[in-house]
Formats: C-alpha cells, structure tokens, sequence
C-alpha cells in the first residue's frame, strides 16, 4: 500500500497535505492545508490532485478544523484565529471534508 504503515507516501495519511501536494513536496513544514501563497500552477496541480483522489479512492473521513482556546473577555467565548497549529488545546470550529487515501489499496 502506498499510503499505509512503511509506505512511501504514509507521510501525508490521515493530513490535509494540501501544500505538499500542490508542491510535489514530502518536506514536513510543507504537511499543512494552508495554501496561502501558492501561485496558479501549484494550484492547478492540488485540482488535478483532488480530481485524481475523488475518482479513484473512497472517502473514509474527514479532518476537522480547530481553532486555538485562549482566555476570553469573560463572555465565556473562546477566541482565536482559525486554522492556526498554535497550542495543542483547541475547539472544533466544522468540518471541512477531504478524500483520505489512508486505506486505500494499490491497483
């Protein structure tokens, strides 16, 4: 299995690699969903990524959005920015759905 334990791409199982994919990157600062920056042909790459994902693996989950918890104004509400990798205590914030290759067998 290419994505599975040991495999050559285990690395981006169970992530949003969006980054890495759009720049055909296995560096580990680039296993992140944020895609701020990236110009139109990395882009272009992460759609034909996504395209290839969608026709050929099954979705089996999805991978949550957090945002930081840090002390309030006393309203009792969470502040924060979102899709931060700040402090491991966070709050899920929604869902943003992405096809997982993680279980995904070879062809």
């Amino acid at each position: 299995m290419f994505y599975g334990p040991g495999g050559p791409y285990a690395l981006f199982a169970g992530k949003d690699a969006s980054r890495a994919l759009a720049k055909m990157s296995f560096e580990e600062n680039d296993l992140t969903g944020d895609i701020s920056g990236l110009g139109p042909f990395e882009l272009d790459a992460l759609q034909d990524w996504e395209y290839k994902f969608m026709s050929k693996y099954v979705k089996v989950g999805t991978i949550k959005k957090t945002v930081p918890v840090t002390q309030g104004d006393g309203t009792g509400e969470a502040s924060g920015a979102a899709e931060s990798d700040g402090p491991s205590q966070s709050a899920v914030v929604g869902n943003e759905e992405k096809s997982s290759a993680a279980d995904a067998k070879e062809e």
